[in-house]
């Protein structure tokens, strides 16, 4: 009998996002931009005119958008985008000190020759940009150094878990709460992320990730004050 073949990674063809998809991630985007600012009341409509998908899509998005916290229903006034408070903020970093040091001990262990070529460029793109005139360009840095590290631990339930968290984090880089010194402090503290990491030190990486979470935790507390 011949053997059913099947196919690769890199043969399957991968399914185009839903038109929910691809609604939920637009408006997302601008939510997490800031281009729908924290406050601004919307309706289902307006979202419908705004993204050009029709109302179920877009009513689907928003129930998913919900059920994350960016989107509130306020009774009679329709829906309102979600401020992100110092508290939720906060949060926010806890909920990451949970996750992240354990994740980046495994991808000390994981790690590819491939993957750390890959967080060695990003770093040097990203010292380039420490000036806070390039703040967004450094936030994207940002997020796609985390997000690398939770490949390179190989789970992708660790790194599924540990998303929802970081596109939360992008709001933050909006909001401007931290000092002008922020991404210099950040910047010296994923060198020093990456130093253990290249070493495969699982402990010092696992330490490095937990005093840049405190480190950002005390400098947005401060700049609170």
């Amino acid at each position: 009998m011949a053997t059913k073949k099947v196919p690769s990674d890199k043969t399957r063809v991968r399914k185009a996002p839903s038109l929910t998809e691809q609604a939920y991630t637009l408006i997302k985007d601008k939510i997490l931009s800031l281009e729908l600012r924290p406050g601004l009341f919307l309706n289902e409509a307006a979202l419908c005119a705004m993204t050009g998908f029709g109302r179920m899509p877009v009513h689907q998005a928003i129930q998913r958008l919900r059920m994350e916290g960016l989107i509130e229903v306020i009774p009679r006034k329709g829906l309102v985008v979600r401020f992100d408070s110092l508290h939720d903020i906060l949060e926010l970093i806890e909920a990451r000190l949970t996750m992240e040091p354990e994740v980046v001990a495994l991808a000390a262990q994981r790690v590819t020759p491939e993957q750390i070529e890959e967080l060695r460029g990003l770093l040097v793109r990203s010292k380039a940009l420490t000036s806070q005139t390039k703040r967004d360009e450094f936030s994207q840095i940002d997020h796609a150094f985390h997000s690398l590290i939770a490949l390179a631990a190989g789970n992708k339930f660790l790194a599924d878990a540990q998303r929802p968290l970081h596109d939360r984090s992008n709001m933050m880089w909006h909001l401007r709460v931290m000092p002008d010194d922020g991404l210099v402090v950040t910047q010296r503290e994923h060198e020093a992320i990456l130093e253990a990491i290249i070493k495969q030190d699982a402990q010092a990486a696992r330490e490095a990730m937990r005093a840049h979470l405190m480190s950002l935790q005390k400098r947005i507390l401060k700049a609170s004050v």
